[in-house]
């Protein structure tokens, strides 16, 4: 067995304990009585220029056990900042838009629309405007940590309110058979101003693989906890489909 493919059976051994471990964790804080929900989602990345893209989302939700369906349809414009030097902003500007990008700010718009089983049309349940900023930071062994600020500017039932979020995730990149695929793990934390209080707590674990450079795909499970306005827990299983142009 040759180096290389010795070096890559042994990253991909970590990647995998990593991703279990995540996996362990997770599942050792659901209950038999936490019900599940699919969320799926297409998302699409428009490459205005060297520094701006515009991205496009739709995701929907459906619980097992609930009669409930809501889907989110939002618009973002990203925005991100040169690295000081020329040398550094060449190198910068020919890298992976996300990935090669250490600072950057998203800002946009979000329809929520819900609906119930039997009724002919959804209602928009909420409007939400949304500032985001972006950074992350590298650690030994090729590991990149990221973390996310954001900001949702809510209108529910014509009422106002603001939700603050915070996440942590943790990434390492790995080949296989010419392929990207790129592990991960994030903690976000929701802070909601109807409540003055910490609200929320969502884990996600999965990988994001790379098809082409048109096309990468996401696979994931989800544990979300809220803690106000009453404890609750649910878990779920995701799948993003991601064209880039």
């Amino acid at each position: 067995m040759s180096v290389a493919r010795t070096g890559l059976r042994a990253g991909w051994k970590k990647g995998l304990l990593a991703v279990s471990c995540a996996c362990a964790a997770l599942g050792g804080t659901a209950s038999a009585d936490d019900p599940w929900e699919s969320w799926p989602e297409a998302q699409l990345f428009v490459g205005l220029d060297q520094r701006t893209r515009m991205f496009l989302n739709a995701a929907y939700a459906k619980g097992k056990e609930s009669d409930e369906r809501s889907l989110d349809a939002a618009a973002f414009l990203d925005v991100s900042f040169l690295p000081i030097g020329p040398r550094r902003r060449r190198a910068y500007l020919g890298e992976d838009w996300q990935r090669g990008r250490y600072l950057w700010a998203r800002v946009g718009y979000d329809r929520i629309f819900k609906a119930k089983q039997g009724e002919e049309s959804p209602s928009v349940a909420e409007d939400r405007g949304i500032l985001s900023l972006w950074g992350k930071w590298p650690l030994p062994a090729g590991v990149w940590v990221e973390g996310r600020a954001r900001a949702d500017l809510r209108w529910i039932d014509a009422e106002y309110s603001t939700r603050y979020r915070l996440r942590l995730e943790a990434t390492r990149e790995f080949v296989l058979f010419d392929h990207s695929v790129v592990p991960y793990f994030n903690v976000e934390w929701f802070y909601d101003t109807r409540y003055d209080g910490w609200a929320r707590t969502l884990y996600q674990v999965g990988p994001e693989v790379t098809v082409s450079r048109h096309f990468r795909f996401e696979l994931y499970l989800a544990r979300q906890t809220d803690h106000l306005p009453s404890a609750s827990s649910l878990n779920a299983f995701g799948v993003v489909a991601k064209a880039y142009y």
